[in-house]
């Protein structure tokens, strides 16, 4: 974003072009930084525990079979039964109710899918995020380096026969040059497998937010948008029709004249990355809505969406909005997961349900998330829901047997039909089958 004397710089950003000199408005506390980091902390601040459904089975299920076991006891006593036997049937109920299964059923499926998760690239934080990927119903992204690869790239261009293709990329290989501006970056990568001779710009010269003017070979290269043009007298003529589709796809249009004659328009766009509109559609086939939340402007967002497939868009999005789209999901009742890279979206990420960093990314932007994804493929996001589903599958169907198998063999026990030496030895395969259960994520 080009700045003028007077505007207001955040620090963090990198100067694209030239110097300037900075004064110093706010430090430690009052910087936009601090106050990102604040809006992490409170975030983070009103998150609430997972309750877990065994703590709550256990901490019913330990004293109702100690008392159970009492009953037998007392039960086989009164009926005369002898001290030794009436003891025995007791053991047997507190053998077979051995709460072993019960307390395997949760860790062992959440040691086995964290495990199978980090072989595929997704680090989970904890067992407690692992669980609420499995509730989320929407999923909230930003864009740039998250659904794109946050650098732009020619995509389309439109060259006049008056010049030759090598000539041309010569000429803007020498003019860009001298510019560091993530445009010109991108012309320089087109221009480099092109170029044949190898120019030396004079008389350079860069105009913030237009463009640049140069001296090559004898000959005048203007090279920016249409403002530069109209401000150097150049008339944009036929190209002026190329220039504004392309704005409409969301594309920057850059023209390039030589001796004061437009030669060629490029189109400049940071491209989604590969996969990523199959990976939206495969969180669509989950269930789960979408939303883009990006700082950009509302044609590119809506572009970007529309390539991609994303549902929902918010454009212009500071980090504070990002933040107000997340709260403002979860008051209607949605289960929201953000994904993002930046230090713009770690507030969003800390509030969500279940926050998605790009490995990568801003390190606050990876800290404040649950879940990190390795090496910025979104088809991860998918991955890790669809695993903590099967992941929270396996833990009910964990509870499931270990509970029926004590509503079954309690009353056995308590009616004096088991040996403690066959109760134990059942309580032992009870613990094995949840543990051979779990293991059934690994395929």
């Amino acid at each position: 974003m080009a700045k003028t004397p007077g505007d207001k710089v955040i620090g963090g950003c990198l100067n694209g072009n030239g110097s300037f000199v900075m004064t110093v408005t706010a430090i430690g506390g009052d910087t936009v930084l601090s106050g990102i980091v604040k809006l992490v902390d409170q975030a983070q601040g009103s998150k609430l525990p997972v309750q877990k459904l065994a703590d709550r089975i256990s901490a019913r299920f330990v004293p109702a079979v100690g008392g159970i076991a009492a009953l037998t006891f007392g039960g086989w006593a009164m009926a005369g039964a002898p001290v030794s036997a009436a003891l025995a049937h007791s053991v047997a109920v507190l053998l077979i109710a051995c709460p072993c299964a019960l307390g395997l059923a949760t860790p062992t499926a959440i040691m086995v899918g964290t495990g199978q998760a980090a072989k595929r690239g997704i680090y989970i934080r904890n067992g407690e995020a692992l669980e609420t990927a499995a509730k989320l119903t929407t999923v909230v992204f930003d864009k740039t380096g998250t659904i794109t690869e946050g650098k732009p790239v020619v995509t389309d261009t439109l060259i006049l026969p008056e010049i030759g293709e090598a000539r041309l990329a010569a000429l803007i290989a020498a003019a860009e040059a001298g510019s560091e501006h993530f445009l010109a970056r991108a012309l320089a990568d087109w221009c480099r497998p092109r170029g044949g001779e190898t120019l030396v710009a004079e008389a350079f010269a860069a105009r913030p937010g237009l463009g640049v003017t140069a001296t090559v070979d004898g000959v005048d290269v203007v090279i920016g948008n249409a403002r530069l043009l109209e401000a150097e007298g150049i008339a944009i003529g036929p190209l002026a029709d190329e220039a504004a589709r392309w704005a409409e796809q969301g594309k920057t249009p850059v023209f390039a004249t030589v001796d004061r004659k437009n030669m060629a328009i490029f189109a400049i766009a940071d491209q989604p990355r590969a996969g990523a509109r199959e990976a939206i559609a495969l969180l669509h086939r989950l269930g789960l809505k979408t939303v883009m939340a990006t700082g950009d402007v509302d044609a590119v967002a809506r572009h970007v969406a529309q390539l991609v497939g994303i549902d929902r868009v918010v454009a212009r999005a500071t980090p504070a909005d990002k933040l107000a789209v997340i709260h403002e999901l979860q008051e209607a009742g949605e289960k929201v997961g953000m994904i993002g890279d930046g230090i713009n979206d770690a507030p969003a990420l800390a509030a969500a349900d279940v926050g998605f960093a790009i490995g990568g990314g801003a390190d606050i932007a990876v800290e404040s998330a649950d879940i990190t994804l390795v090496g910025g493929d979104i088809a991860r996001v998918a991955a890790g829901i669809d695993l903590s589903r099967r992941t929270m599958a396996i833990i009910r169907q964990n509870l499931f047997w270990a509970l029926g198998y004590n509503v079954i063999a309690i009353p056995v026990a308590a009616a004096g039909r088991l040996n403690p030496m066959i109760a134990a030895a059942a309580m032992a395969m009870s613990s094995t089958s949840v543990v051979a259960n779990s293991l059934r994520l690994q395929r």
